[in-house]
């Protein structure tokens, strides 16, 4: 059987996109979430959630695109300088690389945010990164320890054989994802020695932001007969505001409008494609 958990990043992100993924969430055509905590539409995403009947979510752990962190200026001065995290990944690899972003803050600040969607009384069920930094090998036994002592099931791992959505993703696309299977491929090796549990593969990082129903229907086609993947999704809506802040190029509202598709779902029962939640896979 293959099973496929459709996850949304960046709830907490823009108040439009929080709300946007809770309703897709209560209809039941996604699976899980990956909440923004130090976002500035935190309260209002955990709010929708809460509404929606949503008891879960993951942690979209955070150190870059300009947010401020929980964590008091004062004790995050490498990480956050000037009170906000820098605004691309490259700067973010450098200061951890170079040491000017010490290890204990990330640390500090990543416990935080998980701490502030624990005490939003949503159960954690699974940690991944915005823009992906947890890969990165000097963090990601960060990430591995506060699995293990938040007692959270899963870290997300990429694998060098996931395989791209679209036959021709684009250059950049394909090389974003080759680089965070390597990254993945790496942080696979010690969150087992960590012992804990094998995350699912992941789809839909060489597409990121535009799985759109044809890139859908491609995935579909190429989907092995057995295993459980996680698919990174970006619905939302179009928002003026959050496109300004952040010029990604993601197609919110294309995603979204697959996800509601019903012969999208109609497909994927006619192919015994199974979608199951990260709560689900870790009771099983």
């Amino acid at each position: 059987m293959t099973r496929l958990v459709l996850n949304a990043d960046d709830a907490g992100l823009a108040p439009g996109l929080s709300r946007r993924i809770a309703s897709l969430l209560a209809s039941g055509r996604l699976g899980g979430t990956s909440l923004l905590a130090c976002g500035e539409a935190f309260g209002e995403a955990v709010r929708a959630l809460r509404e929606a009947g949503v008891g879960e979510a993951g942690v979209h752990l955070c150190l870059v695109g300009g947010e401020a962190p929980l964590s008091p200026p004062g004790r995050v001065r490498g990480i956050a300088p000037g009170g906000r995290f820098p605004g691309s990944w490259p700067a973010v690899a450098a200061r951890i690389a170079s040491g000017l972003a010490p290890v204990a803050e990330v640390e500090r600040e990543w416990e935080a945010q998980v701490v502030a969607v624990l005490s939003a009384g949503l159960r954690v069920t699974h940690l991944d990164a915005h823009q992906h930094l947890h890969l990165l090998p000097r963090l990601v036994p960060v990430a591995a320890a506060l699995a293990r002592r938040f007692d959270v099931p899963y870290v997300r791992a990429p694998r060098g054989d996931d395989p791209a959505a679209t036959a021709d993703p684009g250059l950049a696309g394909s090389v974003r994802a080759r680089l965070l299977a390597l990254f993945g491929s790496s942080a696979r090796r010690l969150l087992s020695r960590a012992g804990l549990p094998e995350p699912p593969r992941v789809l839909g990082l060489a597409e990121a932001g535009g799985m759109d129903l044809a890139r859908w229907r491609t995935l579909l086609d190429a989907l092995p007969s057995e295993g459980t993947f996680e698919v990174v999704l970006h619905p939302g809506v179009e928002d003026a505001r959050a496109r300004m802040r952040y010029p990604w190029g993601y197609s919110w509202e294309a995603e979204t409008a697959a996800l509601e598709d019903d012969g999208l779902l109609e497909t994927m029962s006619a192919r015994g494609v199974a979608r199951v939640g990260f709560g689900e896979l870790a009771r099983a």
